[in-house]
């Protein structure tokens, strides 16, 4: 299924579509939050890859892809989140009412996924696994992007007012919206949850993007007053989907962080979100309900909703096209195939959320990768063209620094390494390295040995990255060892002070606001999301100055800097982006495509048996 309203509203910002796909994520949009990456996809965003084209039309598809993939940064660019706020403003909902139940109840969706959650906790998690899990039980978003203009709409709050002087923002909750135990959703929860999260020892793995927060304050039981010190371009964005509120009745109590004595990280019993946990059995399955205090129009249509742990996607897979479950990951192979099958309907799109796969290199001081010669010696080796082609089988691009084609503040004006295996000879020569017999051996006649980790293990497409990567790299000498890693572990690794990694295969998904992969950058986050101790002080001062206007061309040049430097740098191996796609079986209607994918009206889906 996809991911609901209630998480989309803070997702699409953010997800690092990891689970099904194995990768890190930055969410669905719909009100930004953070750019997150880990490895879980949503259903909607599966595999990310499509059928290979006759060699013939290879040529058109990679147009097609390329007029796609800009149309959606143009659209992006032109939105309102896009764009400098309108000051001295007021923006009512134009769906005041949100009391009309739905209609087609019943039924159940049966969801498969190779990988499971880490817990419930909304503010202790980076996966995108367990960002969807969440996203059943909790609401999220004071607004959220409209699913085709791209616009910040009221979603929990009925309107939101900006201070002439835009450093004031005041929002006006619904009043009305519930708890799962009746009790109402005010802006005391808000304030409560937010005064927790900003707690240092709490550990929010997004806390940099609210430190421009100056004031948070719940001013009566249904309006919130947020104020900045200082233009901030996406704050609009940030402030409304960054907070989650929890029901301060329920945890005010309990711990925050520790699950044997706060039963609600793993088993939440008071939520905000269309569904409610049953029950989850780790790694074997999670069972949810429909909750009938859901604020948005009541329950859900579709009543129950079970998730199912499988070993690998072939089995997901099979799965859906037997008809046991109703979706399930797609693989490139098994593509073409998908899109014939009488049961299915295969939904594809190039979203605003695309997700970059890359290699990120450990910097730190005993490994290989810390030279940068040797990091541009392992970019030349690899022909990611035709890794990106035999991956994504001719819908995919290549890319060349942080942000995809479909960003506006992409720009091609960076290095690219090309594929060449004397440049990469050269660069590994200048790092003290020599050819020798077909090994790239040290001054002890050592041969470089490189150790890749990528996870999960049941991942079907990073597998084929790996061993392609390891070819690649041993016709210049190279060793290197593959280790595959369930989810968790593999999560565990590349988060590790000490990390025994060279190279980690990963993904993250862009979102309509650049700024919101920032996080990943920064120093004082490693090893949490700055997985490479990458360090780099003027990249970080030009995202500063890239969010302290809302001058569009200023930020793309600042954005544009930003990519340049990184290339050059390559604390990651950068290989591609591509379409996301979805199958769905046809007894699943009410799914509506828009550029935002198609979960963004999930609760309205229903079975039609």
């Amino acid at each position: 299924m996809g991911y609901p309203r209630s998480k989309l509203i803070l997702l699409v910002a953010i997800l690092i579509t990891v689970a099904a796909c194995g990768q890190v994520v930055t969410a669905p949009e719909v009100a930004p939050a953070p750019a997150v990456e880990e490895e879980t996809q949503p259903a909607e965003e599966a595999a990310v890859a499509t059928e290979e084209a006759q060699p013939e039309a290879e040529a058109a598809t990679a147009e097609e892809a390329s007029g796609e993939g800009e149309d959606i940064a143009k659209t992006v660019q032109e939105s309102k989140s896009a764009q400098e706020l309108d000051l001295g403003v007021t923006v009512v909902t134009d769906e005041p009412d949100v009391t009309t139940p739905r209609t087609n109840l019943g039924g159940e969706y049966r969801d498969v996924a190779t990988s499971d959650a880490v817990s419930f906790h909304p503010y202790l998690t980076s996966d995108s696994a367990s960002s969807g899990y969440q996203g059943m039980v909790y609401t999220g978003g004071l607004l959220r992007l409209h699913e085709n203009t791209l616009e910040y709409i009221p979603n929990m709050a009925e309107s939101y007012t900006i201070s002439d002087d835009g450093l004031t923002f005041t929002f006006k909750l619904r009043e009305g919206m519930k708890w799962s135990d009746g009790q109402p959703i005010t802006a005391h929860d808000f304030k409560w949850t937010y005064d927790q999260v900003i707690k240092p020892e709490n550990g929010y793995p997004y806390l940099d993007q609210l430190q421009f927060i100056s004031s948070y304050e719940a001013l009566d039981d249904y309006t919130l007053q947020i104020k900045i010190d200082e233009v901030y371009a996406p704050a609009l964005g940030q402030m409304s989907g960054l907070i989650t509120p929890l029901p301060k009745h329920v945890w005010e109590n309990l711990d925050w962080s520790d699950a044997e004595k706060n039963p609600e990280i793993n088993s939440p019993s008071v939520v905000s979100g269309p569904y409610k946990l049953v029950e989850w059995k780790r790694d074997q399955y999670a069972l949810f309900e429909a909750n009938e205090n859901y604020w948005y129009h009541g329950a859900p249509n579709i009543s129950g909703y079970s998730i199912e742990i499988v070993p690998d996607q072939d089995i997901a897979y099979q799965k859906m096209k037997t008809g046991e479950s109703d979706t399930g990951a797609i693989t490139p192979e098994n593509l073409e195939e998908a899109r014939q099958l009488d049961n299915v309907t295969v939904y594809e799109w190039w979203s605003v959320s695309a997700s970059t796969n890359f290699i990120a290199l450990n910097l730190r001081e005993g490994s290989p990768t810390a030279d940068i010669n040797v990091r541009h010696g392992l970019n030349h080796a690899i022909d990611k063209d035709l890794l990106t082609d035999e991956v994504m089988l001719g819908q995919g691009r290549k890319v060349c620094s942080i942000y995809p084609g479909t960003s506006w503040a992409y720009t091609p004006d960076v290095p690219c390494y090309d594929y060449d295996p004397e440049k990469a000879i050269a660069e590994f020569e200048e790092a003290g390295y020599t050819l020798q017999d077909g090994k790239m051996v040290d001054e002890n006649g050592q041969q470089l040995t490189l150790k890749l980790f990528y996870g999960p293990n049941t991942n079907k497409v990073r597998e084929l990255i790996a061993v392609t990567v390891q070819d690649f790299l041993a016709e210049v000498g190279v060793n290197v060892e593959i280790q595959a890693l369930e989810w968790a572990s593999f999560l565990d690794a590349v988060r590790s002070e000490n990390p025994e990694w060279d190279m980690a295969l990963l993904a993250i998904s862009s979102t309509p606001d650049p700024h919101t992969s920032f996080p990943w950058w920064l120093e004082e986050n490693i090893p949490q999301m700055n997985f490479s101790a990458y360090v780099n002080k003027e990249v970080e001062q030009l995202f500063d100055e890239a969010a302290a206007t809302y001058d569009i061309e200023v930020r793309k040049e600042k954005y544009a800097e930003i990519q340049r430097i990184i290339a050059e740098d390559s604390p990651r191996i950068f290989l591609f982006y591509g379409k996301s796609w979805s199958g769905q079986n046809n007894r699943i209607q009410g799914i509506e495509p828009a550029i935002l994918g198609i979960g963004w009206n999930s609760e309205d889906w229903f079975i039609a048996e």
